[in-house]
């Protein structure tokens, strides 16, 4: 398929979510070769960096749409705190570059403040959830101590993997989100997952 977008995310394990969600919803196979040489989906390696990317998305890709995908982080980044905050930082970005050919999606599901980790956490396969029930009680243990720091939660998603004999496949690049015995990215009835498959719809369909 050809496809009429570019996307454009923060980091790996953006990319490799997005790329196994549109084999399984849109059967579009995006190798791996392909996803290291950031065709077609680009991991920006931070959000601040979308800043230098006119050449790319205005110039070099201009036949394409861009989608961007971002973190609506909290307010440890200034810049942008929260979702409103993010689309607003897309926005004068794009106006700034007189351009319109792109569209947003704010992670983890276009409405709440969260990361890429949030959405991960609500796309596991629910049979495991009692791996994630015991890991709140040892951050509400932690948190009892103002002198220790909560793990961050890419912690917590590593050892989700590592407590299901998963080791090898623990970091971002390694990852099979088509493996339905650790995640399930298909269920429509999971408004994680409806809320990307309706953004993503208006673009492939």
């Amino acid at each position: 398929m050809d496809l009429p977008i570019r996307i454009f995310c923060e980091g790996v394990s953006d990319q490799r979510f997005l790329r196994d969600f549109l084999k399984v919803h849109y059967d579009i196979a995006i190798s791996d070769k392909e996803l290291n040489d950031n065709k077609p989906i680009h991991n920006l390696g931070s959000w601040n960096k979308l800043k230098i990317q006119k050449p790319q998305i205005t110039e070099i890709l201009s036949e394409f749409t861009s989608l961007i995908f971002l973190d609506a982080d909290d307010d440890k980044v200034i810049e942008k705190p929260g979702f409103e905050a993010t689309i607003k930082f897309v926005k004068d970005l794009m106006t700034a570059w007189n351009w319109t050919k792109y569209d947003i999606f704010v992670l983890p599901n276009h409405q709440d403040t969260g990361t890429i980790e949030n959405l991960l956490e609500n796309v596991i396969n629910k049979k495991h959830s009692q791996i994630f029930e015991c890991w709140n009680d040892f951050e509400n243990c932690l948190s009892k101590d103002n002198t220790l720091t909560i793990p961050a939660k890419k912690s917590k998603i590593y050892s989700y993997l590592e407590c299901l004999n998963q080791k090898d496949n623990c970091s971002d690049r390694n990852r099979d989100f088509q493996d339905e015995d650790l995640w399930d990215i298909r269920d429509l009835e999971n408004p994680y997952i409806l809320k990307l498959k309706t953004f993503l719809d208006k673009h492939l369909i």
